[in-house]
């Protein structure tokens, strides 16, 4: 069925159906169940990709994520895929990774169809919600990992990103620095804008002017970018809280060609706690995040949505875990 006599037979519009099915704001969550039930039951296809569920009890796992064209980036992705991989394999199932390309997810580039799965891992936060939402009309039960949707309850596991970072930023305002930046990735996705919320919270609360710096993504290569944007002189002394490590990895880089001193001049403090990040010089202040525990909650919760038919009983649930704040010589 495609969306236009989805929209006849429910009597919404095609926008409304649109927006529901984007995770768009200002829709009622009536509309968005009475849709996402139509979804299920009827499916929606736009672009005749997509197979029809089989009959067959599937005994793949998917696991989602972007593929990253810096191999540096891409490192962080594949250490997480391992945190939960056993426990899919003791259970029975065969873990597949699906890399998509340029953030779309398209299963039209793969020999299997969303169908042919038991459920699915999406990690990662620039998977966008489109995606995400057209797995639902084949009732296959998902967890996402680091990443959330504005507008649509599903199951997820997070990290409380904005009051971590709220507290590094608190950190750098302590030192009494001129000014105090945050470097960050696309703002709609879910960490960033976390993080971010984090960082204007803490200038807000000290009754300092936010500045910010947005770059298309967040590797390496674009921390390395963002030193060409941020003018700062051989004599200042400022501090910069990036939304992620690689970023102030590539910053930091930068930072030593041009004869800039961290922590003397400029002092920076990263997030993820990555493997890089206690090895670089100076080694990074940054966030740890308890991949392994998320990896694990996020294994059990789509274990017991496959047991119990894609539902529980109170519906999707938000699993937050607590991070932990790891101080070395780039923000001392």
């Amino acid at each position: 069925m495609t969306i236009k006599e989805l929209s006849e037979k429910l009597n919404i519009s095609t926008s409304t159906i649109s927006r529901v099915l984007n995770d768009k704001p200002g829709i009622s969550d009536k509309t968005r169940e009475l849709v996402f039930k139509a979804v299920k039951k009827e499916g929606v296809v736009s672009s005749g990709t997509y197979k029809n569920l089989p009959q067959t009890a599937p005994k793949f796992i998917g696991v989602i994520a972007r593929r990253r064209k810096d191999e540096r980036s891409q490192v962080f992705f594949k250490y997480t895929l391992t945190q939960f991989q056993d426990i899919f394999i003791d259970n029975g199932f065969i873990v597949v990774p699906l890399y998509f390309e340029n953030n779309e997810v398209d299963f039209s580039k793969v020999p299997i169809s969303p169908g042919d799965f038991s459920g699915f891992i999406i990690r990662g936060q620039s998977i966008p919600s489109k995606s995400i939402l057209a797995l639902k009309k084949y009732s296959v039960p998902f967890v996402l990992l680091e990443n959330n949707l504005a507008q649509t309850h599903v199951d997820c596991v997070i990290c409380d990103d904005g009051e971590y970072e709220y507290q590094l930023t608190k950190r750098l305002i302590s030192k009494s620095l001129p000014r105090v930046i945050h470097v960050t990735g696309p703002e709609h996705w879910y960490n960033n804008h976390e993080r971010l919320m984090g960082y204007n919270k803490a200038m807000n609360d000290s009754g300092l002017e936010p500045e910010i710096y947005s770059m298309k993504d967040t590797t390496v290569d674009f921390g390395h970018e963002a030193f060409n944007l941020i003018k700062i002189k051989h004599d200042e002394k400022i501090g910069i809280t990036f939304v992620n490590d690689a970023m102030a990895i590539g910053f930091m880089h930068a930072c030593k060609s041009k004869t800039y001193r961290i922590p003397e001049n400029i002092s920076i403090t990263g997030f993820d706690d990555i493997p890089w990040a206690s090895l670089s010089t100076p080694a990074l202040t940054t966030v740890q995040i308890p991949t392994s525990q998320m990896g694990r909650i996020a294994a059990q919760r789509l274990l017991d949505l496959i047991r119990n038919g894609g539902e529980e009983e109170g519906g999707p649930i938000r699993m937050v875990v607590t991070g932990k704040i790891i101080i070395r010589e780039s923000c001392t």
